[in-house]
């Protein structure tokens, strides 16, 4: 009902031009003291007075935009960077988790799934296959004259990394790929670094930043050993024979609790 007698078309009030009022108002309002004299002040506020009840405002309410126009611009996905790839997917994304495989000593395999086992295999033997990378190893006795080979082929991925092949002997623990480089691609996609495992024991380690993954060679006497690092998403990509995956064929496998229950008789 408007002060003239008539009845008037309800208002729908203009939020953000409400909010934009109510913070006049209280502008206004803290110079009150200072301003008790003053015509123009008191203009103002009777001004602010008609404007709230014709936009249909209400005083209370708040005095500033709840989001304010963001500025900030998307993150920029680096292609060759695992992490940053994962982070352009949102949280969801980010709770993903690693899986780790290992195979060592005579040998025993330690796969994704946290399973021990020791396989009773010789010859050439997938621990990974996938569209990223393939790890091989060749198991034989340990005995003078014999030879274990740990080959890791890195497949070409984007601009990232052409393929490349790394290969390890019990004889020969070389710092470098196949073709004499340590790293590949750009902006340290991967890289091999050599160090010391402690003990005399001779280590190389691979990163791999655009898979999120890093790989241990050591030789340890006559044995090699190799763990890996790996997202689960990437390592859980293909079937087939894989070790790492899969575990041992299981003719030629024995669990961790069999050997165990067979010590114990």
């Amino acid at each position: 009902f408007s002060p003239s007698g008539g009845l008037q078309e309800e208002v729908l009030p203009d939020v953000d031009y409400c909010i934009a009022l109510r913070a006049y108002s209280l502008c206004t309002r803290r110079t009150a003291h200072g301003c008790r004299g003053d015509l123009v002040y008191h203009s103002a506020v009777f001004r602010i007075k008609e404007l709230f009840a014709q936009h249909n405002c209400s005083s209370d309410g708040p005095t500033s935009s709840a989001k304010a126009p963001s500025t900030s611009k998307p993150p920029v996905v680096d292609v060759c960077n695992y992490e940053s790839r994962v982070l352009a997917l949102g949280p969801a994304a980010q709770q993903k988790k690693y899986g780790h495989c290992g195979l060592f000593g005579d040998p025993h395999l330690r796969t994704f799934r946290d399973e021990f086992q020791t396989c009773r295999v010789e010859g050439a033997w997938p621990l990974i296959h996938n569209r990223y990378l393939s790890v091989q190893v060749t198991n034989v006795p340990v005995v003078e004259g014999s030879s274990a080979t740990i080959t890791v082929i890195f497949k070409s991925y984007h601009d990232c990394t052409e393929q490349k092949v790394y290969q390890a002997t019990t004889e020969d623990l070389p710092s470098a790929f196949q073709d004499g480089t340590r790293s590949g691609g750009k902006g340290e996609s991967l890289w091999i670094v050599e160090g010391s495992g402690g003990l005399g024991i001779r280590q190389v380690k691979i990163h791999a930043r655009y898979l999120g993954t890093s790989i241990i060679v050591r030789q340890v006497g006559r044995y090699l050993t190799f763990a890996i690092r790996m997202p689960e998403d990437l390592a859980e990509e293909n079937g087939g024979l894989q070790l790492c995956l899969h575990g041992c064929p299981r003719t030629p496998c024995l669990l961790h609790r069999e050997i165990t229950l067979e010590t114990s008789m």
